[in-house]
């Protein structure tokens, strides 16, 4: 399943994102009852597929079934060993709703029924969230989270949403309709209507006492463009509006990695900042089994800066990024050159070069490495590696909070994330990201007259004010920045393209062109000014 296009497997994958609602998402032999692209997304998520014609009683951890008559939901049960997960959909509003869709499964033996509605409807397009329709608190948090759309179709779309859960929860024709349960419940303990259960949930560990006490609802978030984005489950404790802790699980195997780097950094970020770590979740357990991972995090609540930010605010919201990215600096020792260059340094370069040399010019690689090689000794700091606007929450308060840790590096360089996040707070204000006039708008920034180039030129400021750097290195960390960042650009440029890439795909590079730019830019000193 894994040497298939990008875009191939990601439509597989998440076509499949309801195995997370299961008790084991990564099932080791299924069947379906049904064709099509859901039969498909079955047999790519599971260690083996048994075509229905083929199975043996009992012999299954998953059967699927589309709008199942009684006989297919008999040949479900069937084929299903004792603690098997059953998935169906009803796409019919005609189904009865969720009390009659209960009603016909616990008469063909199941258990543990829980009823979901997915939104967008994933027949047409991929679902980003799951709502249990028997907890209405998950779903009256769901529509009072949800941002309200400035773009007038969007909008509408939102209080179609709306307007038809209620409708459809009046009259019982809600559709389609997503259904999980069980064969029989092998706890052996009473478990909340939508609580997922099995080998990996069953185990979740609090960190103190080894597992998760109590009854929760859950609202599963399946958001991302890519194969290897993790899904995110809310869970709720009965009666309780809000969500009590978030758990962080990987789409793919490739991705476990990344979500287990995240909890040891988190750990470590608590235990050796704990004013940087103010603005972080904490973890709450990291539950590994089978090559697989489930990571509980404390809940942080917000709105993404850039749903925030307007010409009144940004300045003040950007100020106080910089003297929380500056904490991650302070009072950390100041480091050798020869301690973190060939960590840090060294990799970006040849990875670069080896990325690029079918588009470099022969003068791009020296130039780099004679900027960079004026860095001197510089102080330690906590990387977040994706401090961008999407990743940074405000809070009713005025507050931030700081998401998605996989990229960190906890003995990183200073500087390199407020290049990171002023570059792409920019790109925001000046339309790039809708425009892609990327280049031009790193060009204006660099110009202290403009708005974006006192912003930038305001934050360097403050941020050299807290930490004591050097200005003259802003300019090398600068160019640092992009050639880091290009390495996860260019995978997931490979991964999209599905090989090999060509130049004209190369020279398309965000990171590429921004290393062109700060070469350019290293003929006029003034470039790097500070107010």
């Amino acid at each position: 399943m894994y040497n298939q296009g990008e875009e191939h497997r990601n439509k597989l994958l998440r076509r499949a994102d309801w195995r997370f609602l299961l008790g084991n998402p990564w099932p080791k032999k299924s069947t379906c009852l049904s064709s099509g692209l859901l039969a498909q997304a079955v047999q790519a998520v599971s260690a083996q597929y048994i075509s229905v014609d083929k199975v043996m009683p009992d012999e299954c951890d998953l059967a699927v079934a589309s709008n199942p008559d009684s006989s297919s939901l008999r040949n479900a049960w069937k084929a299903l060993r004792s603690g098997g997960s059953f998935y169906s959909e009803w796409s019919s509003p005609l189904a009865g709703g969720t009390l009659r869709i209960r009603r016909r499964l616990e008469a063909a033996g199941f258990s543990n029924v829980v009823c979901y509605w997915p939104w967008p409807i994933p027949y047409f397009s991929p679902a980003l969230f799951w709502l249990p329709l028997d907890a209405p608190q998950a779903v009256r948090y769901f529509m009072s989270s949800r941002p309200r759309p400035t773009n007038p179709l969007a909008r509408a779309a939102h209080n179609v949403l709306k307007i038809l859960w209620k409708v459809g929860q009046r009259t019982r024709l809600l559709a389609p309709i997503c259904v999980t349960a069980r064969k029989v419940d092998l706890i052996g303990r009473t478990a909340s209507p939508s609580s997922p259960e099995g080998e990996l949930y069953g185990d979740w560990g609090d960190g103190k006492s080894g597992c998760i006490t109590g009854r929760f609802d859950y609202l599963m978030w399946t958001g991302g463009k890519r194969s290897i984005n993790k899904v995110v489950l809310y869970l709720f404790t009965a009666g309780e509006e809000i969500p009590s802790l978030v758990v962080k699980l990987p789409r793919t195997p490739e991705t476990v990695p990344a979500l287990t780097h995240e909890a040891h950094i988190l750990q470590a970020l608590h235990a050796r900042n704990s004013e940087a770590a103010a603005r972080a979740p904490a973890i709450l357990f990291l539950h590994e089994v089978n090559g697989m991972v489930a990571l509980g995090e404390t809940t942080v609540f917000g709105r993404p800066l850039y749903k925030v930010v307007n010409q009144g605010n940004t300045l003040g919201l950007a100020i106080k990024v910089t003297e929380w990215l500056a904490s991650l600096a302070v009072g950390e020792p100041c480091r050798p050159r020869a301690d973190w260059w060939d960590q840090l340094v060294e990799p970006a370069l040849r990875d670069f070069e080896q990325a690029f040399s079918p588009v470099l010019d022969v003068s791009v690689f020296p130039n780099c490495r004679a900027i960079l090689n004026r860095l001197d000794d510089l102080p330690s700091a906590f990387e977040h590696r994706d401090c961008s606007p999407w990743n940074l929450l405000v809070t009713t308060s005025g507050e931030l909070v700081v998401l998605d840790w996989e990229s960190a590096e906890q003995n990183g360089l200073p500087a390199l994330d407020l290049v990171y996040f002023l570059a792409y707070l920019i790109f925001f204000l000046d339309r790039a990201m809708k425009t892609g006039n990327f280049t031009e708008s790193y060009r204006r920034a660099s110009d202290p007259e403009t708005f974006t180039g006192h912003l930038q030129a305001t934050c360097q400021q403050r941020y050299i004010e807290c930490t004591g750097l050097d200005p003259a290195a802003l300019h090398p960390l600068r160019l640092l920045a992009w050639l880091i960042h290009s390495r996860s650009e260019i995978r997931h440029l490979s991964a999209d393209a599905g090989g090999a890439l060509r130049p004209a795909d190369l020279r398309r590079s965000l990171f590429y062109n921004l290393v062109l730019e700060e070469l350019a830019q290293d003929q006029n000193p003034a470039q790097d000014s500070v107010l």
